[in-house]
């Protein structure tokens, strides 16, 4: 599952830690740290995660770890560099997960958002978006 601080991502967290609890399996959260185009290149503001500055995920790991605390999931964390859906995909693929967890989008022009349709277009396997 992908979480980089947002309140969405948050919710996708319980969700997922929710479901690895039920199923009696585990979830992976990550936090994939993407350095975005130069702001001249870019159509669009890009919106700032409160970690954005915490480029080795640490801080949100610490909040990742207090926010699962007492839960019966096994819940890991992570951090990775590169494209966001990419390195959630791969990420994935090497534990063979069933569903990929995400949080959508919190502009508001943007229901679905870039990362979750970057994922389903890729096609690999289901994507649960969390409102």
């Amino acid at each position: 599952m992908g979480i980089d601080g947002s309140t969405t991502s948050w919710r996708a967290l319980s969700m997922a830690a929710g479901i690895a609890a039920r199923y009696d399996a585990e979830a992976h959260a990550c936090y994939v740290s993407h350095v975005p185009l130069p702001v001249d290149m870019t159509a669009f503001a890009l919106p700032v995660t409160p970690f954005l500055d915490d480029d080795d995920g640490s801080d949100l790991a610490r909040e990742v770890v207090k926010e699962i605390e007492g839960s019966a999931a096994r819940v890991d964390f992570r951090c990775r560099k590169g494209d966001i859906a990419q390195e959630l995909e791969a990420l994935a693929e090497s534990f063979q997960a069933d569903v990929i967890v995400v949080g959508r989008s919190s502009h508001p022009a943007l229901h679905l958002g870039g990362v979750p349709r970057k994922l389903l277009a890729m096609g690999h396997r289901p994507v649960l978006v969390v409102p």
